[in-house]
């Protein structure tokens, strides 16, 4: 029988996701398919931890009125519209990291 678990282990710097393969104490692939079996029997929160919590969570800035990514002003502790250059409607939300490369 071949198994093959890992808690934490070592990431790929560009994408923060984990390492593939067993010889390089990697994470498991939830590819389609098996993305589509999850949703399929309805485990909508244990594809939220597997595929977003235990893999690349990432807070980003989202503008209310434009839409787009923004950014936090660490000096003024607020977030910052690229577009809008205001504060006044921005959200913070959880995005995986690799989705935020795709945006960007």
């Amino acid at each position: 029988t071949k198994m093959h678990a890992r808690g934490n282990g070592p990431r790929v710097m560009i994408t923060r996701q984990p390492t593939e393969g067993r010889s390089k104490n990697g994470g498991l692939r939830v590819e389609e398919m098996e993305r589509d079996c999850l949703i399929a029997y309805g485990t909508s929160m244990l594809i939220n931890e597997r595929l977003m919590i235990s893999s690349d969570p990432f807070e980003v800035q989202v503008c209310r009125k434009c839409g787009l990514l923004g950014y936090y002003n660490y000096k003024l502790k607020t977030g910052i519209c690229s577009k809008c250059k205001n504060g006044e409607n921005i959200s913070s939300m959880e995005l995986p990291y690799a989705c935020k490369l795709l945006f960007q």
